[in-house]
């Protein structure tokens, strides 16, 4: 048994170690991640049966029968610098912040984008469901099911935003994990600037992240008194809220003779639908709005849909849904 504890609690730390070293200082992997907890928690159980084998050390240690008692003295001095450790980690000062400003989540801070909190999101073969739960105060929640055509070569990039009718963003909702991590993902094998891939979003995102499509802090962008990026204010009836909900997506390496690239093939094509929480009906098609071509440099939306062919064929349906909730003054 001892063999066994023993020999599992040393694979068992390598992969932690290594899991976490590569959660410290890559992007967010899932795998990264699911690796990580798994064998945080085999350790768990095998440091328990661990100490539990040698109680006996345990108590022979703090008491005076052992050969070689620690003492009451080195025991509280191994305390007070376990409890000091724990202070500045919880606390973050300098020598714990020094180290995390190592870290990958620290060093690409203004370049990390995070969906909206109360956003969720599900995966099932070519559909895409994507659901904003509603904020204390909200009378509606909105959901938007997305489904792609069935024989895509790959996966296309996906952006789902909320924002106001004037073009201000609100929210972003679901950003593609390979695009969120990074201002240059890897996208279909090559390093690519995000206002490539999605410009219309990420000149949006400027506005709300105080960002630019170059990385650097734009001083005149950012939240304001007047202008709160929260979509919890719109999912309310009764004050003529309404907003546009925008789909960009992108499908690399799909020329046509318009878009002869052969890396970026068709610009990205925007979706959009205008929600307004007291609608009397409860699904909303959106509808294709413009592409993003030539939108690199000020994310202007264009709207000549003449040179576009297969990328027109990319997504079957988005289909928005609006739900009054329980007790709502517009509940059925």
């Amino acid at each position: 048994m001892n063999h066994i504890v023993n020999f599992g609690l040393l694979f068992s730390f390598v992969t932690l170690a290594v899991s976490g070293i590569l959660g410290f200082l890559r992007p967010f992997s899932t795998t990264t991640t699911r690796v990580h907890i798994v064998f945080g928690l085999v350790t768990l159980i095998l440091v328990a049966c661990h100490l539990l084998a040698r109680l006996n050390y345990f108590k022979r240690s703090v008491s005076n029968r052992g050969s070689k008692p620690l003492g009451w003295l080195r025991l509280s001095g191994i305390t007070t610098l376990w409890l000091g450790l724990l202070t500045i980690a919880i606390a973050g000062w300098t020598p714990a912040e020094a180290l995390i400003r190592l870290g990958y989540e620290y060093r690409q801070r203004t370049a990390i984008v995070r969906n909206a909190s109360l956003t969720g999101y599900e995966f099932s073969s070519d559909t895409l469901t994507l659901t904003r739960a509603p904020g204390a105060n909200a009378d509606v929640s909105v959901s938007l099911n997305v489904q792609f055509a069935q024989d895509l070569p790959r996966r296309p990039s996906l952006a789902i935003w909320a924002e106001t009718s004037s073009g201000s963003m609100i929210e972003t909702l679901y950003l593609n994990t390979a695009l969120s991590y990074s201002e240059t993902p890897d996208w279909n094998g090559i390093p690519t600037s995000r206002h490539k891939i999605l410009p219309i979003w990420r000149h949006r995102h400027t506005l709300v992240s105080g960002v630019d499509i170059k990385g650097k802090v734009d001083a005149v962008s950012g939240a304001t008194k007047s202008h709160q990026f929260t979509l919890d204010n719109y999912l309310v009836t009764g004050d003529d809220k309404s907003f546009v909900l925008c789909v960009e997506v992108n499908l690399p390496a799909d020329p046509n003779e318009h878009f002869p690239d052969i890396h970026f093939g068709q610009a990205s094509l925007l979706y959009t639908a205008y929600i307004e929480p007291e609608m009397k009906q409860k699904y909303v098609l959106l509808e294709l709005t413009g592409h993003g071509g030539g939108a690199e440099e000020n994310g202007a939306i264009q709207y000549d849909l003449e040179r576009f062919t297969s990328a027109l064929g990319i997504i079957d349906l988005l289909l928005a849904k609006v739900e009054y909730l329980p007790g709502s003054a517009q509940e059925p």
